[in-house]
C-alpha cells in the first residue's frame, strides 16, 4: 500500500526521504566518531550522566582506537545505505 500523501511531491513519508535522512544522520555521526573519538566518548558519557549512570573506559587508549575504527565503519555503512536508497527508491 502506498502512502496517501505520495501524490504530493513533498511527502516526508517517502521511503527514499526517510532512508536518505537516516543515512546522512548516520554519516554525520560516523564522521564525528572517526575524527573526534575523544569528544564522541565524552558525549556518550554526558548523555549517560543525564540518566544517572557513570561510564568510564577501562583502557582509554583502546577505547579511543575502537571508537575511531567504528566511526569509519559507520561512515562506510551509511554511505552505502544512502547510495542504496538513492538508487533503489
Amino acid at each position: 500500500m502506498q502512502c496517501p500523501l505520495m501524490r504530493f511531491s513533498c511527502c516526508c513519508l517517502n521511503p527514499k526521504v526517510i532512508f536518505m535522512a537516516l543515512g546522512i544522520l548516520g554519516l554525520a555521526l560516523g564522521i564525528f566518531s572517526a575524527f573526534f573519538p575523544r569528544r564522541s566518548i565524552g558525549l556518550y558519557q554526558w548523555i549517560m550522566e543525564k540518566f544517572n549512570w557513570k561510564v568510564a573506559p577501562i583502557d582509554e587508549a583502546r577505547e579511543v582506537k575502537n571508537t575511531a575504527f567504528l566511526g569509519f565503519f559507520l561512515i562506510v555503512l551509511n554511505a552505502g545505505l544512502s547510495l542504496l536508497a538513492y538508487l533503489k527508491f
